[in-house]
């Protein structure tokens, strides 16, 4: 009778092995879970807030949104606005997937504002966890840092991220999930085309694929991700050219499959339906010639550059006349223009060499490129929501500039608890911590301000005073919201006054490119009793329609 046969007892150091992979994937969840969190925490107020700007356009005031689950068929096969109240508002914009989401919220929490808001928050924090696991698994595939310090860079840099002022405005409007959705499948499609790479199984590239899909339903600039995500395959990853031309053609088709949709759905959309790239939306087409209008967008691109480094002040608004027309010996343009050649340059250099630095430049001005007005003039002057994704770039950058500063190679970076991480690298976290709070302390100041019009409103007039919209849309609310609604005398006609005040600086500003402000000063002049003022103000809207 044979012995039974044992197998062979683990040696201690496949043991130690072991139990480390196993504690480092604790710490790698945990900390996406804390990225997740704190930028669901940092955001978690806006929950109670009203709807804002262009939110009432696409929820309330929108006759599919309000059908509920009934309204998807329409979605599929109409342009954005088709079922915005104004029926004269039409624009060629293709973008179902938010839209579905709004209309399965509104089926079980109708008109209910802090559920929308929720889904903004929401899907931001799961956004800023996303980037933590894309970025720990392209640091880990290139090995760019020691050992686990690739680890600490993700979380560093996804903690950047999440608190950066500027994404106030896109997770505050809840118009602005189109924004949300669109990185947040972009992330995917990234990460699926990494496991791809690494396991070879074409599911990963279907998911990638579609991914891309449902990031261009929600959002056009999704396009930007056709080439991005070849750049990232070829900088962090060990592939071949065969394989990124694989990836690269399944994107490509994707992409041609979604503009052939997109094509049939809005043939019979007006292209220029709602003046949406009129110069009251969007100041460079009051340009005098080609040079001035380039030299403006010049100094626009340095502006985003100067709010990324140092995001103060914040504004809903840049169009119509806050960014006058610039000429092209304004140092500021000249300014711009050399920063970007610059960066552009030095990319492509360090791109043959495969470092982050250069994608994530490339990052930042490929996911500018659709938004920067320099290839084609869109409905906005310019906007902070445009820096949502590009941003992503800068906080590599920072990131990186973080850990080659510190010299990581030098600290500890054998933890497996995030009390190790942080006391192996204290200088490193106690930088980027002040730096954290700082960007915490203005997002969470800036968000206040969304929390209706009239806060938002009030506190933009006074730092984008030749905004026309901003002074028009304030004055506004405070004549047909605030004014008739308050029973206080005294308060009634500080409202009616400071209206006909703001409407006199949208007036100012405008001059005669918007009949209806010189209308709506008139009303607000007849309920003080101005009669001859309100008849003048009347006549001029009549004049200049």
């Amino acid at each position: 009778m044979s012995k039974k046969q044992f197998p062979n007892k683990p040696k201690a150091k496949e043991v130690a092995i072991l139990a480390d992979s196993i504690a480092l994937k604790k710490l790698k969840i945990s900390l996406g879970i804390i990225v997740a969190a704190f930028a669901f925490i940092l955001y978690a107020q806006s929950i109670s807030f009203k709807y804002t700007m262009d939110d009432p356009y696409v929820l309330n005031e929108n006759s599919l949104t309000t059908q509920g689950l009934k309204g998807i068929p329409m979605i599929l096969k109409t342009d954005y606005w088709y079922g915005r109240n104004d029926n004269n508002f039409r624009v060629p914009e293709y973008r179902p997937a938010p839209l579905v989401f709004y209309v399965i919220a509104w089926q079980f929490f109708p008109d209910n504002s802090s559920v929308f808001h929720f889904m903004n928050v929401f899907f931001f924090a799961l956004t800023c966890f996303l980037i933590f696991i894309l970025l720990y698994k392209l640091l880990t595939q290139k090995n760019i840092f020691r050992d686990r310090s690739n680890l600490v860079f993700a979380f560093i840099c996804s903690m950047l991220y999440a608190a950066h002022p500027i994404h106030t405005e896109v997770v505050d409007s809840i118009k602005s999930l189109d924004e949300i959705l669109c990185f947040m499948f972009g992330i995917l499609s990234m990460y699926f085309a990494v496991k791809f790479t690494e396991k070879n199984f074409f599911i990963w590239i279907f998911l990638s694929a579609i991914s891309f899909f449902f990031s261009l339903l929600s959002k056009e600039t999704g396009i930007s991700f056709i080439i991005i995500i070849p750049m990232l395959l070829f900088v962090f990853t060990m592939i071949g050219n065969k394989k990124i031309l694989m990836v690269t053609m399944t994107l490509i088709t994707v992409c041609g499959v979604f503009f052939l949709i997109r094509y049939i759905i809005l043939k019979d959309v007006p292209k220029n339906n709602g003046n949406i790239d009129s110069t009251l939306n969007n100041s460079l087409t009051a340009a005098p010639d080609f040079i001035s209008q380039k030299a403006t967008e010049f100094y626009i691109l340095l502006r985003y550059v100067l709010l990324l480094i140092f995001p103060h002040p914040l504004s809903c608004d840049y169009s119509f006349n806050e960014i006058p027309i610039k000429q092209i010996l304004n140092p500021l343009v000249i300014g711009g223009f050399l920063l970007y050649l610059f960066m552009a340059v030095y990319a492509f250099i360090k791109l043959i060499k495969k470092e982050i630095v250069a994608f994530a430049i490339l990052f930042f001005l490929i996911t500018l490129a659709p938004v920067s007005n320099i290839f084609i003039i869109i409905g906005s002057t310019m906007a902070e929501r445009f820096m949502y994704i590009p941003s992503l770039g800068y906080c590599i950058l920072l990131a990186n500039l973080l850990m080659k500063f510190i010299k990581t190679d030098n600290t500890k970076n054998k933890f497996t608890t995030i009390q190790e991480m942080i006391k192996g690298n204290i200088i490193l976290f106690l930088i980027a911590f002040v730096i954290t709070v700082l960007y915490s302390i203005k997002t969470y100041s800036r968000s206040t301000d969304w929390k209706d019009d009239i806060s938002l409103f009030a506190h933009d007039v006074e730092v984008v005073e030749n905004s026309g919209r901003v002074h028009y849309n304030y004055a506004k609310d405070l004549s047909t919201k605030l004014y008739p609604n308050e029973k206080n005398p005294e308060l009634r006609k500080a409202y009616i006054e400071k209206a006909i005040i703001e409407y006199g600086n949208a007036i100012n500003v405008f001059g005669n490119l918007f009949p209806s402000a010189y209308n709506d000063m008139g009303c607000a002049l007849g309920e003080v009793k101005r009669y001859d003022e309100a008849i003048s103000s009347f006549e001029k809207a009549t004049l200049f329609e």
